[in-house]
C-alpha cells in the first residue's frame, strides 16, 4: 500500500476531526507542497490522527498490560503517562517529517539547479519554447528535485492551460528552493520586459555554477578536517584502547574474558557503526554530484 492509501483509510475514520482542525493549520499546506507530499491538507491531518491514534493504542495494550501485571493500578497510571508521551512523540514526528523533507528538497535543488538551468541554458539557444524546456527538464532523471518542479510547470501549462507567466508565477511560490525561487521570478521578468531568456538563462548557470564551486571548496577543506578527526579518533583511538586496556586489567579486578569480550566488541561492532555514521554525516554535508 502506499501513502495515498493509508491516508484514504484514515480520512474514512478521522475525516470530521481533521476537517475542524483544517482552519487553524492552514499555513501547513504549503509546507505539504514545498515537501512534494502528494495529499490534501485533511488527508494529511487525518493521517496523523491515525498515527497518533495507532501508535497510542498499541502502547497501551502492550506497557498497559504488563504494567498493570506487576504493579496493579499505579502500575496502569505509569502505562496512561507513558502512552500520553509516545502519543506526543507520534504527533511531533508527523509534523516534522515534511519540514525534513522541505529542507532535503530544498538542498537536492540548490546542488543540481546549476546543471539544470545550463540545460535550460541550451535548450533556449535551440529555439524550443518555455513550454518545451521545462518538459524537456522534467524527462532527465539526473536533476531529481529540479526535474519534479519541471515537471509541476509543465503540467500547469499543458493540462492546466495556465500562461506562461501564471505558471512560472505558482511554480515560485511552491518551490522550497530560494535559487529556483529566484530563477523562475527573473524568467517571469524578462518574459515580461521581452528581454533575452537565453542571455538570462546563461548569466544565472554561471553564478550559480560559482557558489557551486565555493561549496565543493568548502566542502575539501572540512572533509580534510574530517577525515584528521577520524584516523585520530578511531583508529588510533581505538589502538590505544586496546592496549591500556590490556595494560589495565592487570592492575583492576576485571577478569581477562571480559576485557576480551569488551575488544572485541569495540573492533566488531563499534568500529564498523562508528564508520558507518561518520560515511553518512559526510554524505550528508557534501554537496550534489560528486559522491
Amino acid at each position: 500500500m502506499e501513502l495515498k492509501d493509508y491516508a484514504e483509510i484514515a480520512y474514512d475514520q478521522f475525516g470530521g476531526l481533521a476537517l475542524e482542525i483544517v482552519p487553524y493549520v492552514q499555513d501547513f499546506n504549503m509546507t505539504l507542497n514545498k515537501a512534494n507530499i502528494k495529499l490534501s491538507l485533511p488527508e494529511y491531518i487525518a493521517l496523523a490522527i491515525g498515527v497518533v491514534f495507532t501508535s497510542m493504542a498499541f502502547t497501551f495494550s502492550i506497557f498497559g498490560t504488563i504494567f498493570f501485571l506487576n504493579a496493579g493500578l499505579s502500575g496502569l497510571l505509569s502505562a496512561i503517562m507513558f502512552t500520553i508521551v509516545i502519543g506526543i512523540i507520534a504527533a511531533g514526528i508527523t509534523y516534522v517529517i515534511p519540514l525534513v523533507r522541505v529542507n532535503t528538497r530544498k538542498n537536492e535543488i540548490r546542488d543540481m539547479l546549476p546543471f539544470a538551468t545550463m540545460y535550460l541554458s541550451t535548450l533556449a539557444g535551440t529555439g524550443s519554447s518555455l513550454s518545451e524546456m521545462f518538459e524537456n527538464l522534467s524527462k532527465v532523471d539526473e536533476y531529481g528535485e529540479v526535474s519534479e518542479e519541471a515537471a509541476k510547470i509543465h503540467r500547469d501549462l499543458d493540462t492546466f492551460g495556465m500562461d506562461i507567466n501564471q505558471a512560472l508565477r505558482r511554480g515560485a511560490e511552491r518551490t522550497p528552493s530560494k535559487d529556483f525561487e529566484e530563477l523562475l521570478r527573473g524568467m517571469e521578468h524578462i518574459l515580461t520586459t521581452g528581454g533575452s531568456v537565453r542571455e538570462f538563462l546563461r548569466q544565472r548557470a554561471a553564478k550559480l555554477m560559482d557558489d557551486y564551486e565555493r561549496r565543493i571548496e568548502k566542502f575539501s577543506d572540512q572533509l580534510g578536517l574530517l577525515v584528521e578527526m577520524y584516523i585520530t579518533i578511531v583508529v588510533v583511538g581505538s589502538i590505544i584502547f586496546t592496549a591500556m586496556s590490556a595494560v589495565m586489567s592487570s592492575f583492576t579486578g576485571f577478569e581477562p574474558g571480559f576485557i576480551v569480550a569488551l575488544q572485541a566488541v569495540l573492533i566488531f561492532i563499534g568500529l564498523p557503526l562508528i564508520s558507518g555514521m561518520f560515511i553518512l554525516f559526510i554524505k550528508g554535508i557534501a554537496p550534489g554530484g560528486i559522491m
